[in-house]
């Protein structure tokens, strides 16, 4: 998934993610380096300080190995003869004096000593008689006598490391502790920041499929966000009002130009009649065919129109779905028969009750089989089904489908596909039936392919079943 299709929350919640978890990191970071520079600072100055105390004996003592040796012991006694390793060495590798517990940490003393000036390095000692400190870790400094003799002092640092160690997973486990309560806080807050943003884009998709009486909630969320849902639910007015003076304006030009239509038809229908049935009028026939299709046109448009916008206005009764299928399926019947097509009707045992004006609903499947006759090629088969959970009307036929870039246009007015604008129809039929479902609170749906079937299915609200009794 690209970032352009994924929530704005979760980018903003990754992004301070991020964020959160790099200054964490940075903080943590930080802390361990501090932490080992003070180690260090200390570990170098004890072992400073050793190795000019002794330097300062060594030359008072005047280069005196054995009485050199003695105060090298007291000293390692001093700080204990696991802590303080002491040697004096010729530049041969020969020791000259030397106070240490583990012989493997003066022989590598020693091998270290061998070579030019001031040094620090690091070395482990292997003693299995040394308990826990076995594998220590060992830090020694190595400098210069003034007759040319070379002092190694080395200290333990098992504890200094240790407690870098330490601190290292303390603060590697408040870094994810900080990372999780970092992201969960990340995640809580983008969603708080853009709540009000997808409320707006589910009321601007409501208005985008034809709710314009969707308004956005009024919050508290603070003042930027109050003028944009003031903004946008004036917009929302402004846009419903504007279309509703458009339609009343499209109402009564369409009411306007009904009444002229019907008397240029009917002119052009006597002169037709009144010209000699050899040589029919041609022009006469023309405005006549074309003034009823103008009027077909118009009466359609005036009835999208008002079941849309006063649906409460068409009186409802009871109407059994079932019933009625089959009175329209047979009404059908002779004009699919005139097409070679074959036309069915499946229902339940149970009649289907549901709260409608028959006549709306004779409009509604009358064009939906109207339809299916005109594109479905000759020898195809209709079906008429009704099913009773939940209750549902629908038109199913055998001819070739509708391609999926063109089935969410289909319920628009004028619309047609490429392929149909060859055939007689407006475009009106299947905008006139999405009307009439949502004025009862029922969905239009299309299921279709390019090889066929394609099925249109009226679903109705659940409460409008009646079971039989």
């Amino acid at each position: 998934m690209s970032s352009a299709d994924s929530p704005m929350w979760r980018r903003i919640a990754w992004s301070a993610f991020l964020s959160f978890g790099l200054l964490c990191a940075l903080v943590d970071a930080g802390v361990l380096v501090v932490t080992i520079r003070h180690h260090t600072a200390e570990y170098h100055e004890v072992l400073s300080v050793v190795s000019n105390d002794l330097a300062k004996e060594y030359a008072e003592l005047g280069g005196d190995a054995e009485k050199m040796a003695k105060v090298m012991r007291e000293d390692t006694e001093t700080h204990g003869t696991d802590n303080l390793f002491l040697l004096i060495s010729d530049g041969e590798g020969k020791v000259v004096a030397a106070a240490s517990s583990s012989a493997d940490v003066q022989k590598k003393m020693l091998e270290r000593a061998v070579g030019g000036g001031s040094h620090t390095y690091r070395i482990r000692r292997r003693c299995p008689r040394a308990g826990d400190r076995a594998n220590a870790p060992i830090r020694v400094r190595r400098s210069r006598l003034p007759d040319g003799n070379v002092l190694s002092v080395g200290c333990d640092v098992t504890d200094a490391e240790r407690h870098v160690f330490l601190v290292a997973v303390l603060l590697g486990a408040s870094l994810v502790f900080a990372l999780f309560v970092g992201a969960a806080v990340g995640v809580f807050l983008a969603r708080r920041f853009s709540a009000p943003l997808s409320r707006m884009a589910a009321a601007a998709k409501r208005l985008a499929d034809g709710d314009y009486s969707a308004r956005v909630a009024l919050t508290s969320e603070g003042r930027e966000i109050s003028e944009l849902e003031n903004a946008f639910n004036q917009m929302a007015s402004e846009n419903e009002k504007t279309l509703r003076d458009l339609r009343t304006l499209t109402d009564d030009i369409a009411h306007d130009l009904r009444t002229p239509l019907t008397r240029m038809r009917a002119a052009a229908e006597m002169e037709a009649s009144a010209a000699s049935a050899s040589a029919p009028s041609k022009l006469a026939v023309i405005v006549s065919e074309e003034s009823s299709k103008m009027l077909e046109m118009i009466n359609t448009m005036l009835d999208i129109s008002q079941t849309s916008n006063l649906p409460e206005r068409s009186p409802r009764s009871d109407v059994d779905l079932a019933a009625f299928a089959v009175r329209v399926v047979d009404l059908y019947s002779a004009l699919a028969e005139e097409s070679s097509l074959s036309i069915a009707a499946e229902i339940p045992p149970e009649p289907v009750v549901v709260s409608a004006n028959e006549g709306r609903m004779q409009q509604l499947l009358g064009n939906l089989l109207d339809n299916a006759i005109k594109f479905s090629p000759s020898g195809g088969k209709i079906r008429v089904a009704v099913a009773a959970h939940p209750p549902s009307l629908s038109v199913c036929n055998s001819g070739p489908g509708i391609a999926p870039e063109d089935q969410p246009h289909v319920f628009k007015r004028f619309w047609r596909a490429e392929k149909s604008r060859s055939l007689p129809g407006n475009g009106l039929g299947l905008a006139l039936v999405q009307a009439i479902a949502t004025a009862y609170g029922a969905t239009v749906e299309c299921e279709s392919s390019l090889e066929g079937p394609t099925m249109f299915k009226v679903v109705f609200p659940q409460a409008g079943i009646r079971k039989s009794t």
